[in-house]
């Protein structure tokens, strides 16, 4: 392409676009270059695509580049002075290397190819588009290397990440540079975001330290959410999906575009249902997103809202590989749907686990930018809303909820709701009826056994009924990051800045259903040693609440009355750091350090009366370092490598071990080290990333959880050693034909053994040993590989397979099932001797596309994917490591403890003990998707 002029000045305007979504590409370079090739004039692309340039020169050339694209060249010649408009510029995507993410604000932070020396992968808003199907949008990540993602029990949201061995909650999760960590307990509430893939224009995931300038949580990696703005592009789409088992969902978007007057807005709502690929796991979700901007001179302003409201039936509790069997063929064929959380009341279905909430969340974000080398970036957040779970609460004559089952293995719902009512039931052709427990009325309490109260009386609760409660969190948080980003000298830049956020979690009970018994105790914990005798029944209610998509999440607790407990965790964090980066010749030097403080306090509310009791507020300190350097060789070349230490303070039930004030006498920080080494290659028709990594992590531990207990103990002093190479390959060797591949091969172990702590009062055995030196760990495959190809057939028309192949996964019990003396396990045969490993598998995904332009901006994509294509029946994870050699308590006697093992018993599945508990992973599913882009 050639433009001819002559004259004084030339000067230039035009609009610089990618030529596959249309999308302004803000950041990218345009020059003037001399005829011989010197840069004589330099600008950038603003954030709607659009850029103006001036030369002197009579002749040269205009490009314009931008890395991930191919760089495109423009011929001029000049014969007057008017402002040339070169139109819109399609930049051709560079298909395999990976684009930076570009951003404007300097509170985010993202990797650099070929600077930033961490490793990571990065997935675009159409990329998720194209691989979504009707998976959870975490899932997404599984075909980078060293992750591995599980649907665990199958409900929707319930999916979990584990990278380089690390389970999730050595993660990271963060929107917009905002940490989404959960200080209370170290979980991940994917559910909670579940739509942003929708609204999201790009997903990091920085794997090791990561590039976060906070002093975060990340021991296994960041994983950076970017939203759009709300000058992203102007246009919408609409988008409507169908898949297996009833799913569907629709979303609609629209973006003004930034406005003459420096205004801009970015809307989107959706909606998902569906009945669940696993039997009973209905769900039912919805999405809004709203951005409003405003972009004058040197000020960018931006606030964000983004909510998912919903609701998911659940696959939770525990299955053995010898029930799903029994559920298939009896023989060897397993009925990998199989729930048994559900059952039927009145004839209709009625799941008992069900998981619930909406948390909103709010951005405030104000750049500033004081000169051309510095930025002052503040940023403020916060959230409020409410989520649950729903589990059962006491027991009939010693019985829990899951071991009332029907003929078809489901829970006798019908049952207990004629049980807790006092009217004549029928079990197993038995009739049992309950005896009344307050002046004529059934009152269901929690605690199913005998206690004694204060008085040493004690105290049946055989017959306290069953109720469905819900684990209520009621959460609300708010915070701020402030960032100055200054460039001190040429190539030199330095980021200071302060986080400080404030979060209050409170922690309460409610009542679902009582299952027709008359009222719930409210506080029969602390009624059974009042004063008063029977309180722990007088104080009772009946006011219920069922789990809903909480529109409205200013609803605390439902609008229901808390039972059981009620107390507030608190966290104050205060954070400062510092980060350097500086470039010479082909060298890019990083260094950042960051130091935090947290304040956290526990207030216990009694239920009973108005008084409260308060911990005061316990400092614990955390800090972190890390130091990194990239050396491009040539243009192709590169390597890289990084090293730091973290010390992360322990989460709040792990200091706060129980359902009181107690402090763990045992808790102490984490301490994580890491050093990483890379390599690079770039070309127009191949990329290739090589990294080895090497992990230590100390002194982690893990609470001991029951939901009448609390945290009732601790397994300390986990030491673990994770090792491993990571591979990643995407060749071009033709137009049409993208290829890509992965490999991860880990060695992951633990390094030494741990001890468990039972903090009850008067505990026979204090203190345990849990042998697991040299073990593997396990959660995840230790060897993975991936391979795929996406081709053209013909214009506008895309088919793609990938196939994914897993192996060197070991089963993830808690690690106090390794304590062969504890007298429970030993009694029972229940403990275990080493992590067993799981079969090895191969799923194969596959796609196919294509677009339809009405115009130039409009366009419709038409997109059938089908996951597990081949329908593999794989084990997706297990918590048991029963060995088929080991005895089977199914047949142990606790008298003379020896009896048959499995292998004699012939219950074993493909090599396994069939009393180990497992998830499979999802069958064959499908999902239709049509979205119209305007």
């Amino acid at each position: 392409m050639s433009v001819f002029q002559s004259n004084a000045q030339s000067k230039f305007k035009g609009v610089v676009k990618d030529n596959k979504e249309r999308l302004s590409l803000f950041g990218a370079t345009v020059s003037v270059l001399s005829p011989s090739s010197n840069v004589e004039e330099k600008t950038t692309v603003d954030f709607d695509g659009t850029f103006k340039i001036s030369s002197v020169k009579a002749f040269g050339t205009i490009e314009i580049s931008m890395h991930g694209y191919v760089t495109k060249v423009i011929s001029f010649y000049k014969n007057q002075d008017d402002t040339i408009d070169l139109g819109t510029i399609y930049l051709e995507d560079n298909l395999v290397v990976e684009k930076d993410v570009i951003v404007t604000t300097s509170s985010i932070d993202v990797i650099k190819d070929r600077k930033t020396p961490i490793s990571s992968s990065t997935m675009r808003n159409y990329e998720m588009r194209e691989k979504v199907s009707n998976k959870d949008f975490i899932e997404l990540t599984s075909q980078m290397p060293g992750v591995y993602t599980s649907r665990v029990g199958g409900g929707f949201g319930d999916s979990r990440i584990n990278v380089r061995g690390f389970e999730q909650n050595n993660l990271s999760p963060m929107i917009d540079g905002i940490p989404l960590y959960d200080l209370e307990a170290g979980i991940v509430d994917w559910a909670n975001i579940s739509s942003m893939n929708d609204v999201a224009t790009s997903i990091q995931l920085q794997r090791g330290l990561g590039a976060s300038k906070l002093v975060n949580s990340s021991v296994a990696g960041t994983m950076n959410m970017i939203l759009r703005n709300a000058n992203h592009d102007k246009g919408g789409f609409l988008y409507n999906s169908v898949g297996n088992n009833g799913y569907r969902k629709f979303a609609g978007s629209y973006a003004t575009g930034q406005l003459k007057n420096g205004f801009s807005a970015n809307f989107l709502l959706s909606a998902t249902s569906g009945d669940g690929y696993v039997k009973s796991t209905n769900f039912e979700a919805y999405s809004y997103y709203m951005a409003l901007g405003y972009n004058k001179g040197k000020s960018d302003f931006q606030f964000k809202i983004f909510g998912s409201p919903q609701w998911h039936n659940q696959r939770v509790s525990d299955i053995a590989l010898s029930n799903y069997v029994f559920q298939g063929n009896g023989t060897n064929e397993a009925d990998t749907k199989y729930n048994r959380d559900w059952g039927y009341l009145n004839g209709k279905e009625y799941n008992t686990k069900v998981n619930f909430g909406h948390k909103p969340l709010g951005i405030f974000q104000w750049d500033l930018n004081v000169s051309d080398k510095t930025q002052i970036s503040t940023k403020l957040y916060g959230s409020k809303g409410t989520s649950g779970h729903t589990n059962f609460s006491g027991g009939i004559l010693g019985a829990s909820g899951l071991d009332i089952l029907d003929n078809n293995s489901q829970i006798d719902l019908n049952f207990i709701n004629q049980y807790n009512s006092g009217n004549p039931a029928v079990f197993g052709g038995t009739t049992f009826m309950r005896d009344p427990n307050y002046n004529g009325q059934y009152v269901n309490s929690p605690f199913n056994g005998v206690f004694t109260d204060n008085n040493g009386n004690p105290v049946a609760s055989n017959d306290s009924g069953l109720t469905l409660l819900s684990e209520i969190t009621n959460q609300t948080f708010y915070g701020g990051i402030l960032n100055l980003k200054t460039e001190l000298a040429k190539n030199l830049s330095l980021n200071l800045g302060i986080d400080s956020r404030k979060t209050i979690y409170n922690k309460t009970r409610i009542v679902n259903d009582l299952f027709g018994a008359s009222a719930y105790s409210i506080d029969f914990y602390d009624a059974l040693n009042a004063s008063t005798p029977g309180l722990w029944y007088s104080l009772n209610t009946s006011n219920t609440a069922l789990p809903e998509p909480i529109l409205d999440f200013t609803k605390k607790n439902l609008g229901a009355t808390p039972v059981d407990h009620n107390y507030d965790a608190k966290i104050a964090y205060l954070g400062s750091y510092a980060q350097i980066e500086y470039d010479i010749w082909k060298l890019n030097l990083l260094a950042q350090g960051g130091f935090n403080r947290q304040f956290i306090e526990r207030v216990d509310y009694s239920l009973i009366d108005d008084s409260k009791n308060a911990t005061g507020e316990l400092a614990i300190d955390g800090y972190n370092a890390k130091f990194g350097v990239n050396y491009n060789i040539t243009r192709k070349h590169n390597i890289w490598a990084n090293a730091g230490f973290v010390s992360r303070p322990p989460v709040f039930v792990t200091v706060y071990s129980g359902l009181n004030n107690d402090v763990n006498p045992n808790y102490k920080n984490e301490k994580f080290k890491s050093f990483e080494v890379g390599y690079g290659f770039r070309s127009r028709s191949l990329s290739v990333n090589i990294s080895a990594y090497s992990s230590d992590h100390k002194d982690a531990e893990t609470p001991y959880y029951t939901p009448e207990l609390g945290n009732f103990g601790t397994t300390s002093g986990i030491d673990r050693v994770n090792r491993g190479v990571e591979l990643d390959i995407t060749a071009a060797p033709i137009r049409k034909l993208i290829l890509n591949g992965t490999l991860s091969v880990g060695d992951w172990k633990y390094s030494s053994n741990a001890t468990f702590y039972d903090l009850l009062p008067g505990s026979t055995t204090p203190v345990s040993t849990l042998y697991i030196k040299d073990h593997k760990i396990g959660g995840a495959p230790q060897l993975m590989a991936s391979i795929g190809a996406n081709y053209e057939v013909f214009s506008n028309f895309m088919f793609g397979s990938n196939l994914k192949y897993s192996d060197k996964m070991y089963a993830s019990p808690s690690l106090e099932r390794y304590d062969p003396n504890f007298s429970v396990y030993k009694e029972n045969a229940t403990f275990f001797k080493n992590p067993i490993l799981l079969p090895d598998f191969t799923v194969v995904d596959a796609f196919a596309s294509y677009r339809f332009r009405i115009n130039v901006l409009n366009h419709i994509d038409l997109r059938l994917n089908v996951d597990n294509i081949f329908n593999r029946k794989y084990i997706s994870e297990s918590n048991s490591s029963y060995d088929v050699d080991s005895p089977d308590p199914t047949t142990f006697d606790s008298n003379t403890l020896t009896g048959p093992t499995f292998r004699e018993n012939g219950n074993v599945y493909r090599g396994l003990a069939g009393g180990n508990n497992a998830f499979f992973g999802l069958g064959r599913t499908w999902n239709f998707t049509v979205r119209y882009e305007f």
